[in-house]
């Protein structure tokens, strides 16, 4: 980019190494969770809004992650290097929303996985849904 004399390129795009523009926070999130597992890293940087916050709460009673702290747009997430992500997958996306009745939630592995629902009383597990007989999106799957 061609700078003007006495004209400064702001720098606002970025901050922490972070673009600031996404389509899909979610995806966004199991992707940075996927990748640092792999690369075997202790602690990742991600773009924040309610829906990661419920998903990273669900993870952290689960186990996966050991804290979530919010810093303005971003929140710091540490991973529990003792219980490694095996698998995590996104099943509604944008394009095609995935939507389930109570009785239609999936078992991954035969009940050794998770998935995450997003139901009118909140961001739950798939037992938790079954439990309170509520359906909703699919929002990923984990094992």
């Amino acid at each position: 980019m061609l700078q003007r004399k006495g004209i400064k390129r702001r720098n606002h795009w970025r901050k922490k190494g972070i673009l600031v523009m996404y389509n899909d926070t979610v995806s966004d999130f199991l992707t940075r969770l996927r990748n640092a597992f792999m690369a075997e890293k202790k602690e990742i940087v991600v773009r924040h809004n309610g829906m990661v916050e419920a998903i990273a709460g669900i993870l952290k009673k689960e186990g996966f992650i050991t804290s979530f702290t919010k810093d303005g747009y971003y929140a710091n997430v540490v991973l529990n290097e003792k219980m490694p992500l095996g698998h995590i997958k996104r099943l509604s996306k944008p394009g095609i929303r995935r939507y389930v009745k109570t009785t239609q939630i999936p078992k991954p592995k035969s009940g050794f996985g998770m998935v995450i629902v997003s139901t009118p009383k909140g961001v739950l597990t798939g037992h938790q849904a079954k439990k309170q007989k509520v359906g909703g999106e699919l929002i990923c799957e984990i094992w």
